[in-house]
């Protein structure tokens, strides 16, 4: 009896520090191009922020709001070091942005932003460096320059208005109409295809412009804008003849995706054709295959001299202290035609620059600072990108007191978005009730799948990912019924004989992949069909826009399930348990809840698509 009243005491302690009708953090991405921390909760927030400093870090903490996880930890890179999800009390989910030691940011400059009462989105600026007084030896004086050449003019864009992206091209835009419809053609020779985009509106650094590409067997891509009614935007690719049709959806998030049909696997190997002008016979299929150096900007208020490349690249820095210059070497690559450089006003850190491409497979870039200026070490944020600090003896300081943040509110007539994801497909909203969806966990029980690295078994990713589907469906008006919704086994037989005994309109088999030996090297996901391939490309095109994971395409499948299912059946491979970036990704319970929230919208969006 005794042992009764104690377990009621604890429980009735337990309910009272649980918050009434909590709501969860859904889905949350760190946007490193733009500064940007996106996220979704399943009920109504008020986010309340702050800076802190030393280090310095933007704090939301959400009221109301459980994590129902364990904690994340996300390492970014750059300006930016990571990214932390955690419980901060019983009642709030906190989230913090982190910027890298001796960086720091304006608060009046943070915007939190409302999209609706469950999205929000977080827009940082540019992080200024902490600058400390200089110690670096006199500089010579201007009058005995080293004889170094400026950077021709570049052309007037940004590095995001226009990217080359893992899973294919994003385009950024503003659209007058949301029921335009995109019309592709492609020429009778095969080598262009063009893009019309009605009530579209390009930004202005893309106007009348061409730029290369080099990957994907795209050679250039072309820009064009009427100025007079109707308004309409052309896209127009150099592509290679034996290259797949191309296909484009509006981003939720603002902008045109261009994507190859069957994933960008189709084309990751061809070779790009001549592109239509700036030709130059003399590159050879070797040197396209180089990595290229497209850019070399002035970030971060100056305090940072950034040299891009397409591919991954090493380099090397001397500093000079008898002329004053410092070189950067740079083996194994190319420059692109043109560079994208940095403009040297009159108050610039850079008094010269100068690039040359110093044999066949090597780039040498000579930099000459301004007086006052020092550089620090060159370093590599990532694979494609090299840093080179730049400090002066001017000080930054900020005051060690919490600073607030403003944050604008949702419109009063905001609602609650469905999913969110990359393409458009209808403005319909989801079905309330009609339509039945399988979720099929493979594998369980005494079967565990896939044993990867660290012993990452496949059922263990494998059904948390298929428990969100199922609830992130249901929450959007869909019947939903799951082959297993605990570890235990059932036959293939049993799981499509099910889809077929209940009249299932859609089936969804969710699987991890493995390659034998030593090949770790081998990541990505891939989708598979066997009669029906509409429901797998909608999810794969999901996927790719939505998720940093490699594509590995839309494939035909003779799988067991896919087969004896009597209705549109897609199996989902979401990764490789033995690739070391997958694995990485698959154990982290924040990145299967967002492959759970990009299956969950490729459903929706076939369903719209098929008005279900």
């Amino acid at each position: 009896m005794r042992f009764h009243w104690l377990l009621l005491s604890i429980l009735s302690t337990l309910l009272f520090t649980l918050p009434a009708q909590a709501g969860r953090l859904l889905y949350w991405r760190f946007e490193s191009n733009d500064n940007r921390l996106v996220f979704t909760t399943d009920s109504r927030v008020q986010p309340r922020a702050q800076l802190i400093p030393n280090p310095t870090r933007v704090v939301l903490d959400l009221p109301g709001i459980i994590l129902e996880r364990p904690s994340v930890n996300q390492a970014i890179g750059g300006t930016i070091k990571s990214v932390r999800i955690g419980q901060f009390n019983a009642q709030t989910t906190r989230l913090v942005i982190e910027l890298a030691p001796g960086y720091t940011l304006d608060p009046q400059k943070v915007t939190v932003k409302g999209i609706s009462p469950t999205q929000w989105s977080v827009d940082l600026p540019t992080p200024q460096r902490i600058a400390r007084p200089s110690t670096s030896p006199s500089l010579p004086p201007r009058s005995t320059p080293a004889p170094l050449r400026p950077l021709s003019k570049p052309p007037a864009r940004t590095s995001n208005d226009f990217q080359v992206t893992r899973s294919g091209l994003f385009i950024k835009l503003e659209r007058n109409g949301s029921n335009s419809q995109i019309q592709v053609n492609r020429s009778d020779d095969k080598k262009t295809i063009e893009f019309i985009l009605p009530e579209a509106s390009l930004p202005q650094s893309l106007l009348n412009q061409a730029q290369s590409v080099n990957k994907y067997g795209v050679s250039e891509i072309r820009f064009e804008q009427t100025r007079t009614s109707p308004l309409e935007a052309r896209i127009t690719m150099r592509v290679a003849k034996d290259s797949p049709n191309w296909q484009g959806y509006y981003s939720r998030l603002g902008g045109l995706v261009l994507l190859p049909k069957g994933g960008i696997s189709q084309v990751r190997d061809l070779t790009p054709p001549k592109p239509l002008a700036n030709n130059n016979p003399s590159n050879s299929v070797s040197q396209n295959q180089l990595p290229t150096i497209s850019a070399i900007q002035l970030i971060n208020n100056n305090t940072q001299l950034l040299i891009q490349s397409d591919q991954p690249i090493r380099g090397h820095g001397n500093f000079d202290r008898l002329t004053g210059v410092y070189t950067i070497n740079i083996p194994n690559a190319q420059l692109a035609e043109p560079v994208v450089g940095p403009q040297l006003k009159k108050n610039s850190p850079i008094n010269e620059l100068k690039v040359r491409q110093l044999n066949p497979e090597s780039v040498e870039i000579l930099v000459k600072p301004s007086s006052g200026i020092h550089f620090g070490e060159l370093t590599q944020p990532n694979q494609q990108v090299l840093a080179l600090d730049v400090h002066s003896s001017q000080t930054l300081t900020l005051s060690p007191d919490h600073k607030p943040i403003n944050i604008l509110l949702p419109p009063a007539n905001a609602s609650v978005p469905p999913i969110t994801s990359c393409p458009t497909v209808s403005s319909s909203g989801a079905p309330k009730g009609r339509v039945l969806v399988i979720i099929d966990p493979g594998h369980g029980g005494k079967d565990p799948g896939a044993v990867g690295l660290r012993g990452l078994q496949e059922k263990d990713v494998i059904l948390p990912i298929s428990l969100d589907v199922s609830r992130l469906l249901q929450e959007q008006g869909v019947q939903v019924k799951l082959t297993r919704n605990a570890d235990y086994f059932v036959s293939l037989q049993g799981r499509a004989d099910l889809a077929n005994r209940v009249g299932a309109d859609i089936f969804v088999s969710i699987h991890a992949n493995a390659v034998g030996g030593s090949r770790s090297n081998i990541n990505g996901m891939e989708v598979f069909y066997y009669g029906h391939q509409d429901l797998s490309e909608a999810i794969h095109r999901s996927i790719v826009c939505s998720i940093n994971v490699d594509d590995r395409g839309v494939k035909k499948g003779r799988f067991y399930v896919l087969r004896k299912s009597g209705m549109p059946a897609s199996l989902v491979e979401v990764g490789f348990v033995t690739g070391t970036e997958d694995n990485r990704k698959l154990s982290d319970p924040a990145y299967r809840l967002q492959m759970a929230q990009a299956i969950a919208q490729g459903i929706l969006d076939y369903i719209q698509q098929k008005r279900l």
